[in-house]
């Protein structure tokens, strides 16, 4: 009787153990799993932060790559010609294909002197072609510049295009645009030299005694026809005062031209040398 109650004591003793044991088992794997899913997660946010920070600095990096390879755009103020004004030269670039265009940026403004409605110049002539009120229009292309800029080169048509071809040399000589920045190339579009074959206006008198060393673009026909004299004469001996000029010679008349396919090498090769494409 006494073994079979000392057994019966021993069973129940075992059973109460085993069950202490599996209810500390229990809570140490609670315990556990909580503690693993704490230290997960914080790893795995770590890990997820880790990698993010990995990601955006590799990604400025590809930005700033892109941004290094991806050539800033030259800001040209374009100059119209005489009776003309900023609306009609930029139709006349419809000639161009806009990936020409779109590697530039042109910002066109009309001359300060009216000739008829909505029809401008930048300095009157008489007929003996001396200039008159030269000197007021660079003043009023200057503040412009001050005013729209800044901008890297200029562009002029016709008449436009005198003005643009002297402004560089004449800034040189501290005679004008002294509240910009360096004119840093030109193009020049049916135009020619101030003084080269008719009387120049005082200002600009000197503005070529020296070579003009910056990228140039000179576009000008090839004959007379649709070309006036004074244009036709007086372009080459504007090229003759830059440094490594380039030049596209077209058969048209006194225009925009399109650009065939000598032209777009010489255009391509202009665009190079101003870094508007790598």
């Amino acid at each position: 009787m006494k073994t079979r109650i000392k057994c019966s004591l021993r069973l129940f003793c075992l059973i109460l153990i085993s069950l202490f044991a599996l209810e500390i088992y229990a809570s140490s794997r609670i315990v556990s799993d909580i503690i693993y899913e704490s230290f997960d997660e914080s790893f795995e946010e770590s890990w997820v932060a880790s990698k993010t920070e990995d990601y955006l600095a590799k990604h400025k990096d590809i930005q700033k790559m892109e941004s290094n390879e991806t050539p800033k755009k030259p800001r040209f103020l374009c100059l119209h010609g005489h009776g003309s004004n900023a609306t009609l030269l930029e139709d006349h670039f419809k000639n161009w294909p806009n990936f020409v265009l779109e590697k530039m940026d042109f910002v066109y403004i009309n001359g300060p002197f009216p000739v008829a409605d909505e029809l401008f110049e930048w300095y009157t002539t008489d007929e003996d072609y001396k200039t008159e009120n030269f000197d007021e229009g660079i003043a009023y292309i200057e503040d412009r510049m001050v005013e729209l800029g800044p901008f890297d080169g200029v562009l002029g048509f016709s008449q436009g295009a005198f003005v643009a071809g002297a402004l560089p040399g004449m800034q040189a000589q501290g005679l004008c645009l002294t509240k910009v920045g360096k004119i840093e190339h030109v193009i020049i579009i049916s135009g020619g030299k101030l003084g080269g074959t008719l009387p120049s206006p005082k200002l600009a008198e000197n503005a070529y005694s020296s070579p003009i060393n910056i990228p140039s673009l000179h576009i000008y026909v090839s004959s007379c026809i649709g070309e006036t004299d004074v244009v036709r004469l007086s372009a080459p001996k504007l090229i003759e005062a830059y440094v490594d000029p380039l030049v596209i010679v077209h058969p048209g008349g006194h225009e925009v031209p399109k650009l065939d396919e000598d032209g777009l090498k010489i255009m391509f090769e202009f665009l190079k040398k101003i870094n508007a494409i790598a």
